[in-house]
């Protein structure tokens, strides 16, 4: 499968959210059932370091987003 890295954008929402509930859907992939809605997954995460795994028709088949964890 040929694919380009590319900056995420709002619009690539869909893509990057049926991708999550793939991973979520093996039941190794995190503690929740299905993903959450823009807001709280905006909210989450930084604005930097968002990026997509976009197909040659646009399709996403990959992502990875940076979350701020606590200094402890």
């Amino acid at each position: 499968m040929d694919f380009v890295i590319d900056t995420m954008r709002r619009a690539d929402w869909g893509g990057v959210k049926a991708v999550y509930r793939a991973g979520l859907a093996t039941g190794l992939a995190a503690f929740m059932t299905d993903p959450p809605g823009w807001r709280d997954w905006n909210a989450g995460h930084l604005s930097r370091g968002r990026l997509v795994a976009r197909t040659a028709d646009g399709a996403i088949c990959g992502f990875s987003a940076l979350a701020p964890v606590p200094d402890t």
